[in-house]
C-alpha cells in the first residue's frame, strides 16, 4: 500500500486545477466539463501545436505520453506502466497536392509481474487483466492504433489514406488497407475502402477482409444525406451490412435519420434535438426500432455490433429528455428511455423503463465551479425465466477550475442493485468516491493524477476482503 500513499500525495499536490475551460450551457447545446468525465477514462493525451522544422514548409509534431496504473485491494498490488507515442506532420507538397503522415502506437508492462500474486496457484489472482492476458502472447503489449499515409488532391479532386486507420465514413471500421473519397461536384463525393480489420483480441488471417463503399451529399451544410455498403468476411462469418443516414437542420436544432440493414435484420432510428428560444429549454427526442429477429449466427467478430447484436427480438425503444437553464447558474433536466420487446425477451433484449434527473450548479459558490447531481432509476419487466427488479443510482461530481494551468475533480456515485439469487431477492451495492488534478506549467509539459476507492458488499458470501479496492493513475505528456 506504500504506492498509494504515494500516489495520494501526489494527487492531492494537484488538487489545484485546470487546463479545460467547459460551460455547462454553452452555443446552444447542453455540455458539462470534460473533467466531470474523468474518472470515465482518466487521462488525456496532449497534442503539440509547436512542432520541430522538417522541411521549410512542413513540421513534425511528437507526443510522448507515460501512463502509471495501480490497482490494490487487500490481496494485491497491480503496477502497470503504458507508454504511448503519436507522430505527425504537416502537409508536404506532392505533384498538385500534398501528402502527410500520422502513427500512434503504445507499449506496456505489468512491474509487479503477474507470478508476483501473494497466494497459490489455484486460487483466483483478483487483479489479472486484459494487459496481463495481453502480455503473455506479446511481450510489451505493442499495439498499434493507426499508422497511415494521407494523399490529399494529389490524383485529381481526390482524398486517400494508405495504412491503419480508421474509416472516417457511416461506419467506424479499423482497417489496414486503402480508403479513397472522390468529389464529384461540389455537393456530391463517392468512397471505396477495403483491407484487413484490425483486432487486438483475435488472430486473423490473410482471408479476412471488409470492403465496400458509399456516396454522401452536403447541401449548403444542412442537409448531409449519406449511404454506405459493406461486405465483411471475418473468422469465417460472411455479412451483408447496408447503412443510411440524413441529417437535417431546423431552426435551432438537427433532425437525424438512420437506417442500418445486418443481413436480414433491419434497424431503424429517428432522434431529434433541438431549442425553444423562448425558454431557452433544450429538447432531445428519439426513436429505435429493429424490425426483425437477429439469430446468433448473424454478428460480425471485430466491429461495434458483436455487443449489440447478440440474439434478439424485434423491438421499439423510445427517448426524451429536456433540459432547462434558469437564475443563471443552474440548469435542471429530466430523461426517460423505454424498451418495449415484440418477440421473446432474453438477457440482452428485455423490457425496460428507465428514469433520470440531473441538477446541475454552474459558477456558484465561485467562478468557474461545477457541481451536479444525478439519479437515475431503472424498472426491469418479468421474463418466463426471472422477476422484475429495479435499481437505483445517484451520484454528485465536483469540479473546479482554479487557474489556466490546473485542474481539480472528486465526487461519489452510488449504485444498488436488485435481481434474484436462487429462490431469494438479492440486492448488492457499489459506492464510489474519486478525487484528481492536472496541472500544465507549459505547452510542452503536462500531469495528471486521479485516485479512486470502490466499496461494495457484492462479495460478502465468499470474502468480505475483497470488498474495498483502489485504483490510481499518473500521466505524464511530454510534446515536441
Amino acid at each position: 500500500m506504500r504506492q498509494m500513499l504515494i500516489l495520494a500525495v501526489y494527487s492531492c499536490s494537484l488538487l489545484f486545477a485546470s487546463v479545460y475551460s467547459a460551460s455547462a450551457f454553452e452555443d446552444g447545446t447542453y455540455t458539462t466539463p470534460d473533467n466531470w468525465q474523468q474518472q470515465v477514462t482518466p487521462g488525456q493525451f496532449r497534442q503539440s501545436v509547436t512542432g520541430i522544422g522538417l522541411t521549410k514548409d512542413s513540421k513534425l509534431y511528437l507526443s510522448l505520453t507515460t501512463r502509471y496504473r495501480l490497482k490494490s485491494d487487500d490481496y494485491a498490488d497491480d503496477q502497470d506502466l503504458y507508454q504511448y507515442l503519436r507522430v505527425s506532420t504537416d502537409a508536404v507538397k506532392l505533384g498538385q497536392g500534398t501528402v502527410r503522415f500520422s502513427a500512434f502506437g503504445r507499449f506496456a508492462d505489468d512491474i509487479d509481474g503477474y507470478s508476483d500474486k501473494s497466494w497459490p496457484d489455484k486460487y483466483f489472482y483478483s487483479q489479472r487483466d486484459g494487459l496481463d492476458t495481453e502480455l503473455e502472447a506479446n511481450d510489451y503489449a505493442p499495439r498499434l492504433y493507426h499508422g497511415y499515409i494521407r494523399l490529399d488532391g494529389v490524383v485529381g479532386r481526390s482524398v486517400v489514406n494508405l495504412g491503419r486507420f480508421y474509416l472516417n465514413h457511416l461506419n467506424t471500421f479499423q482497417l489496414d488497407g486503402a480508403d479513397a473519397t472522390f468529389s464529384v461536384t461540389d455537393i456530391v463525393s463517392v468512397y471505396a475502402f477495403g483491407g484487413m480489420p484490425v483486432s487486438y483480441y483475435y488472430d486473423l488471417d490473410s482471408k479476412d477482409h471488409i470492403y465496400g463503399g458509399g456516396v454522401s451529399l452536403n447541401y449548403r451544410d444542412s442537409t448531409k444525406v449519406g449511404a454506405e455498403y459493406a461486405y465483411l468476411d471475418v473468422q469465417d462469418i460472411n455479412d451483408d451490412y447496408t447503412k443510411l443516414s440524413v441529417v437535417q437542420s431546423i431552426p435551432h436544432g438537427t433532425v437525424v435519420l438512420g437506417y442500418s440493414h445486418l443481413n436480414d435484420a433491419g434497424t431503424f432510428n429517428a432522434n431529434a434535438d433541438f431549442e425553444i428560444v423562448k425558454t431557452g429549454t433544450l429538447v432531445s427526442i428519439g426513436y429505435e426500432g429493429m424490425y426483425d429477429n437477429v439469430d446468433s449466427d448473424k454478428t460480425y467478430v471485430v466491429n461495434p455490433l458483436t455487443y449489440s447484436l447478440l440474439p434478439q427480438s424485434k423491438y421499439s425503444k423510445y427517448s426524451a429528455a429536456a433540459y432547462q437553464p434558469f437564475l443563471k447558474h443552474f440548469i435542471a433536466g429530466v430523461n426517460y428511455e423505454g424498451r418495449s420487446v415484440q418477440g421473446d425477451e432474453n438477457f440482452d433484449n428485455r423490457n425496460y423503463n428507465r428514469y433520470g434527473a440531473k441538477f446541475d450548479i454552474n459558477g456558484l459558490p465561485s467562478d468557474n465551479t461545477y457541481i451536479s447531481f444525478t439519479v437515475d432509476r431503472w424498472d426491469i419487466g418479468s421474463t418466463p425465466d426471472s422477476r422484475s427488479s429495479s435499481k437505483a443510482e445517484y451520484g454528485v461530481q465536483i469540479s473546479q477550475k482554479i487557474t489556466d494551468k490546473v485542474d481539480v475533480w472528486l465526487g461519489s456515485s452510488f449504485n444498488r442493485y436488485e435481481y434474484d439469487y436462487s429462490t431469494d431477492k438479492r440486492k448488492d451495492s457499489v459506492r464510489s468516491y474519486y478525487i484528481g488534478g492536472s496541472y500544465q506549467p507549459a505547452e510542452v509539459f503536462s500531469v495528471m493524477a486521479d485516485l479512486s476507492r470502490e466499496d461494495t458488499d457484492f462479495y460478502d458470501d465468499t470474502d468480505s476482503d475483497l470488498g474495498t479496492s483502489y485504483r490510481g493513475e499518473i500521466w505524464v505528456n511530454l510534446v515536441f
